[in-house]
């Protein structure tokens, strides 16, 4: 069992696809057929690779099945579910572009190469940690070659998923064939090595004067049209970016209503009445409570103040409420009280049964074969209390108890689920007694509990302080008439100034953000900004999100690619005043002599010097981020007097005192070394980078999520 759920962390189990299929019809129903409504339906596209949408659902359910078994919950979120989908797109698009370099070099990897990665001296990561004997930590061959012998009598779903784990194998020493392939065309000549090791170690000390450009009034620099448009065509790649849009919205949230609150509460006075008379406490929680009935005790400090003293005052049967608590009206009543340790100790034999979640694809007993199996293991270990390790060891259903012999070591009361909890409660130090849950059966030994203090189990009829439909309806008729008095001015500021309303802003939304402030999960505004149809100045319809209504407009529209320049004029103006006020201040430094010193005096700049100053060093003490002044360093001759370097924050004026080259060692194979090095570390990273940025990739994803 410890292996199967190991493979599973790898590959997740396959899901039916008759969802994701009909999901395809019904949606492409919806877009239309024909050319037009194919090309819908492909959530992007790699040069001439399509990925389809049943194909991109089929993974995303796969990774979700993958999520709830590693996590242990079945439930996922939105947040979850749109982090699953970024993670299958990398990862899809990661197949094709790689895919593409293995096909064109060849590459690929031979059954017999895939039999030395499973059985062979060296065994993937992935199967040793599945075939690994937890106990010790070795890799056990024989397990893996009597798990291949055995897999033509497994259930399907656990023979794809040894082929997924294949195909990940395989998928990872491609990979890595092509980062060495790449890796080992790397050659470091003498020349480079030189100038690298020169560049970390030789050094130049200078002397300096800056005049920063913040210093120099706009007003004393002119920039034409012409100067506009060189800096815009010289700088105009540095600002392409992807397509986004800027929103303003607002935001009408439903909260309940005095009316709503009072309603509630008169509900949880008459709920109570019944409350008070009814015989079955658990059943009637269940059925009436927004709540389902909490079986822990607790211990004084651990429930909320309201209540905490009086429940530890009380008699069980007492009552007190309604009351206010976490947005709801509460009636609480002393359900039982007893004495329990704080923390338990206790070892335990699971045996799972078809239907319990400790079954795997290899549980062939029902309930009542695995109860008598239970009562005979907890015979054995009576009359025999030194096998319990062992047996737990050969028979557990517990992957972990291969390790610690079905130790659980100490909990806290109430961290185990309630049946096993109350077992190991209800039995003496030493004892043993059998539990069921939903796991199976368990089979316990108790070894050790703290000393018992009193403890009170609260029985809570919770009602929920939540809007009535008439506040619903209340609430989306304002938003209605903020609507229509859209539709009737066309102006967003108009009507949020007519309706007193706060209107709010987000600007940059990409096609793929998943963020807008004061509103959860807001991808359906998103696609609606990037909606084709959707232009600068359109107002949405009424969005119902989670308890608030939503109505945006667009007011600003970037596409991809480059921007013009009328898009990005003001940071274009900014470079190109930047640029002229650099020629001011150039000239103005060489008007007043040819020395540092007249400089500095006819500018009333003050003269600094800085010393062993190096090529790989970006920043300059006192001066921050100077690159340019640094590498200009290196280029100007020693002693040939001041140098007008351009500057991040302004104009230096530099003059090189001293430059001092390093003394190189007596052989290179250290520095080829270090270099080799890095370079190898680097490749995965950057290999795909540039295999990403030179294809063509479309997202269409935000037309469908």
């Amino acid at each position: 069992m410890a292996v199967i759920g190991k493979i599973r962390s790898y590959s997740g189990l396959l899901i039916a696809v008759i969802g994701v299929a009909l999901a395809a019809f019904v949606l492409g129903d919806f877009m239309g057929y024909g050319p037009t409504g194919a090309q819908t339906m492909e959530v992007g596209s790699v040069g001439k690779s399509k990925i389809t949408y049943p194909e991109f659902e089929n993974r995303v359910a796969q990774q979700s099945e993958n999520w709830r078994q590693q996590t242990g919950n079945q439930t996922i979120g939105q947040r979850e579910t749109f982090q699953i989908r970024q993670q299958v797109w990398n990862q899809m698009l990661r197949e094709i572009l790689l895919g593409r370099e293995f096909e064109s070099l060849g590459m690929d990897v031979s059954p017999d190469e895939l039999t030395d990665l499973v059985i062979g001296r060296d065994p993937h990561p992935a199967i040793l940690q599945s075939f690994s004997n937890p106990a010790d930590g070795t890799f056990d061959r024989q397990m893996v070659i009597e798990f291949i012998q055995n897999l033509d009598m497994m259930e399907p779903s656990m023979q794809q998923q040894w082929f997924m784990l294949e195909e990940f194998i395989k998928q990872q020493r491609k990979e890595t064939k092509y980062h060495t392939l790449i890796s080992k065309g790397y050659f470091m000549p003498d020349m480079l090595a030189s100038a690298d090791y020169q560049n970390k170690n030789a050094d130049v000390d200078i002397r300096l004067i800056v005049k920063r450009f913040n210093e120099v009034d706009d007003t004393l620099v002119s920039v034409s049209d012409r100067d506009l448009r060189n800096a815009y065509n010289e700088h105009k790649n540095r600002f392409k970016r992807e397509a986004s849009r800027d929103l303003e919205y607002v935001v009408f949230p439903v909260f309940p209503s005095e009316q709503d609150r009072e309603q509630i509460l008169r509900e949880t006075e008459r709920l109570k009445q019944d409350f008070v008379q009814t015989d079955d406490v658990v059943s009637f929680i269940n059925a009436n409570s927004d709540a389902r009935f909490d079986a822990s005790y607790y211990a004084p400090g651990q429930l909320s103040p309201t209540i905490d003293e009086f429940m530890f005052n009380a008699e069980p049967g007492d009552f007190y409420g309604p009351y206010e608590e976490n947005n709801a009206f509460v009636v609480a009543m002393l359900h039982d009280v007893q004495f329990r340790p704080d923390s338990m100790k206790a070892s335990h034999i699971l045996i799972g049964f078809q239907g319990s979640m400790a079954a795997g694809p290899e549980t062939t007993i029902n309930r009542q074969q695995a109860q008598a199996k239970a009562d005979s293991i907890l015979n054995v270990v009576r009359r025999a209390p030194a096998r319990f390790g062992q047996l737990a060891v050969e028979l557990s259903d517990d992957p972990s108890a291969a390790g610690n012999q079905g130790d659980l070591g100490w909990f806290p009361d109430g961290a185990m689920v309630e049946a096993f909890t109350e077992g190991v409660v209800n039995t003496p130090v030493n004892g043993f007694t059998v539990a069921e849950s939903e796991f199976g059966f368990h089979i316990i030994q108790v070894t050790g509990k703290s000393a018992a203090s009193k403890k009170v189990q609260v029985a809570k009829l919770t009602r929920d302080i939540d809007y009535s439909s008439q506040t619903y309806q209340r609430v989306y008729g304002e938003a209605s008439a903020f609507a229509s008095l859209l539709r009737q001015k066309k102006d967003f500021d108009a009507a949020v100034e007519e309706k007193g309303l706060a209107k709010r802003v987000v600007d940059n939304i990409r096609p793929m953000d998943n963020a807008i402030p004061g509103i959860d999960n807001p991808r359906t505004i998103i696609q609606w900004a990037f909606n084709e149809r959707t232009q600068k100045g359109d107002h949405s319809q009424i969005f119902d999100l989670d308890g608030r209504f939503v109505i945006a407009s667009v007011t600003k529209v970037r596409e991809e690619g480059v921007p013009s320049l009328d898009d990005i004029r003001s940071e274009i103006m900014g470079i190109a005043t930047r640029e002229k006020k650099a020629e001011y201040i150039t000239n103005m430094f060489k008007q007043q002599g040819n020395s540092l010193e007249e400089m500095a005096s006819g500018t009333n700049q003050e003269i600094r010097s800085l010393e062993a100053i190096r090529f790989n060093q970006n920043s300059l003490p006192g001066y921050g981020n100077e690159p340019a002044v640094v590498g200009a360093a290196f280029a100007i001759e020693p002693n040939s007097g001041p140098h007008a370097v351009k500057g991040t924050a302004g104009v230096f004026m530099v003059e090189v005192t001293r430059r001092e080259k390093a003394v190189e060692p007596q052989t290179w194979t250290t520095q080829r070394t270090q270099l080799k090095n890095a370079f190898r570390n680097r490749v995965p990273g950057d290999a795909f980078r540039a295999i990403e940025e030179s294809a063509n990739i479309e997202d269409n994803r935000h037309r469908f999520y």
